[in-house]
């Protein structure tokens, strides 16, 4: 039944109404927003951690660690397609790692709190696609390489918005009519009407407006988030070495292979987001390290490496460019009685490759890639089928000493 007088039924609330639950959300939300978020929550988790790892990790700040902001960029130099760009930025080293650490948590916690969702998720799409092009472009065949795949990730979730959900109601209504307006428009329409001096709330009006308000409170969050760093900072510099040094290995952050990209990382060559590198087996246990002379690059002696078979070597930060600097290297003495030395980042996804005493093989506790010493840094067993890059080195058998070669 119809007529003039009849009262028009209240229009349904929006997904993103004030005062709903978030089982009333679900309920309302679409299909592809309920089915991306795992995706949101996984992302934004994974972006804040790596954030964090960055600021707590001493060694990513410090120009002289070969597992440095300064030795990552040395290295994407040498392989990325972005090079030249790489070069422009090299000086201000330490302050890229800093914006790179609050970034990855600004979009994080933009992710999984709703706050200038679609700017959050197009910085971390483009975060993820730069990562790409540095940390994981030496990683063959590409799909091995975790960036690509998260950049693609966020594209989705730029292109399909995040519908409210998992968004607290605080954050829905920055820069948004009050809850008053809200109630005050429903019954409005309930009624028929419209009163006086009262706005009926437009979810697309003031979107500019709204992207500003919300964008600087979610750059406000991150520095309060990023700020705790400093006392955990501090608390982990007055342990004792004992409990301060522990086993394990330190990303850089969340990429492969280089510690600015979200992936597995061994914390020496290796971003990105963030997750601890794999342990090696028994049999693959990196050698021991032997410390290069500051004023050189004498980096080992005949009688270490002839004791153990090899030892683990550092190029220097600040080595020539014709030297990978800051990587990891192996020196090992061949079958021949001679040596030889290889780079120690694994061609695969960049983890730090050990040596096998028991097989006298070089191999990646990350995916099982085996090279053969004795043949050139060979590939003996996949998934890689790039060598190991050789190092040239010059042994001065009067003095025991083992230098590369500039």
């Amino acid at each position: 039944m119809t007529g003039q007088n009849q009262v028009p039924y209240p229009p349904p609330l929006p997904p993103d109404a004030p005062g709903l639950s978030f089982r009333e959300q679900l309920e309302r939300a679409s299909p592809a927003a309920r089915a991306l978020l795992p995706i949101r929550a996984f992302f934004g988790v994974t972006f804040v951690y790596a954030g964090l790892d960055k600021l707590l990790d001493p060694a990513f700040f410090d120009a002289s660690s070969p597992a440095s902001i300064v030795a990552q960029l040395a290295a994407f130099t040498r392989v990325s397609p972005l090079a030249p760009l790489v070069r422009v930025v090299e000086p201000w080293a330490i302050p890229l790692g800093l914006l790179i650490a609050l970034a990855e948590i600004a979009i994080g916690i933009g992710a999984l709190t709703g706050l200038a969702y679609r700017l959050a998720a197009v910085g971390g799409m483009l975060l993820s696609f730069t990562f790409w092009l540095t940390a994981s472009w030496g990683t063959h065949p590409y799909y091995y390489g975790p960036d690509l795949p998260y950049a693609f990730g966020w594209m989705a979730l730029v292109i399909a918005g995040h519908g409210d959900l998992l968004v607290p109601a605080a954050v829905r209504r920055i820069g948004m009519p009050s809850m008053d307006d809200w109630d005050r428009a429903r019954a409005s329409a309930a009624r028929g009407m419209r009163p006086r001096g009262v706005i009926e709330p437009d979810p697309n009006a003031d979107a500019g407006r709204r992207l500003v308000l919300q964008a600087g409170v979610l750059g406000a969050v991150t520095l309060g988030v990023a700020s705790m760093a400093a006392p955990i900072r501090f608390f982990r510099g007055t342990q004792p070495a004992s409990a301060a040094e522990g086993g394990t290995n330190t990303g850089t952050g969340n990429g492969t292979g280089s510690g600015t990209g979200p992936g597995p990382t061994d914390g020496t060559a290796a971003a990105t987001p963030g997750v601890p590198g794999a342990s090696a087996p028994a049999s693959a246990q990196a050698p021991a390290t032997t410390a290069f002379k500051p004023s050189g690059l004498t980096v080992a002696s005949t009688a270490a490496v002839d004791a153990k078979g090899a030892v683990r070597i550092r190029v220097p930060v600040d080595a020539p460019s014709s030297l990978p600097a800051g990587d990891p290297g192996i020196i090992v003495k061949l079958k021949d009685g001679t040596y030889a030395a290889y780079d120690a980042v694994c061609t695969h996804e960049g983890c730090k490759v050990g040596w096998d005493a028991r097989d006298g093989v070089m191999l990646c506790p990350c995916h099982g890639a085996a090279f053969d010493p004795n043949d050139h840094g060979a590939v003996l067993q996949g998934p890689t089928n790039t060598p190991l890059p050789e190092l040239p080195i010059v042994i001065d058998h009067q003095a025991g000493t083992i230098t590369l070669k500039a």
